[in-house]
């Protein structure tokens, strides 16, 4: 328990310290925030004009 009070402790203290200075803030936030948005418009995940091959290494007739 003593660990999850120490971390709400740092938690709150470095909340505060982001609240004093709006520079940082952006930073932390805002940066991150407008990385997500245009990443996820630039990434595509549409599979197109993939070329495919299909190899019978068995060298059986095709219906067998």
């Amino acid at each position: 328990m003593k660990s999850l009070t120490r971390m709400s402790a740092i938690m709150v203290k470095e909340i505060r310290q982001l609240s004093r200075d709006r520079i940082t803030f952006g930073m932390v936030i805002m940066i991150p925030l407008i990385q997500l948005i245009l990443f996820g418009f630039a990434m595509n995940t549409d599979v197109r004009n993939i070329p495919v091959a299909v190899v019978d290494k068995s060298e059986s007739a095709l219906g067998e």
